[in-house]
């Protein structure tokens, strides 16, 4: 368990200095939010997940059905994101489109590796 919650961190740490790098590297930073706040919430709320996941995976009654509450998860990530970002992202009325790409590029990055790790808790729990 210690050996799988070390992958998490090193990966999704990995994942945050190379996307954060090359995203502030290729796309000039020209925002009126902080790039690097969105970044570092959606990996934390992403890493998160995939720890409570791993968890709640150990538990035989709740292990059934955790592809639903993954799915509920997702909108309590959004909502949550809605919450804290409600004064610097979501209270500008006109948001430029490269403004809304770098949005949701670091939500989709850290997406693609959540995905990753639960579906493989998942296909393990039904074998």
């Amino acid at each position: 368990m210690i050996k799988s919650f070390l992958i998490y961190i090193l990966s999704f740490a990995l994942l945050f200095l190379c996307s954060y790098g090359l995203h502030s590297y290729f796309i000039p930073d020209n925002n009126r939010y902080n790039i690097f706040d969105v970044y570092l919430f959606f990996g934390i709320s992403s890493l998160s997940l995939c720890v409570v996941f791993n968890l709640l995976s150990k538990v035989n009654t709740i292990s059934q059905q955790l592809g639903f509450i993954y799915l509920f998860t997702l909108v309590i990530k959004v909502g949550l994101f809605a919450l804290l970002f409600k004064e610097s992202v979501l209270s500008l009325t006109d948001l430029a489109k490269m403004e809304r790409l770098n949005l949701l590029i670091p939500l989709f990055v850290f997406l693609l590796l959540e995905i990753y790790f639960i579906s493989r808790l998942l296909s393990r729990k039904k074998t």
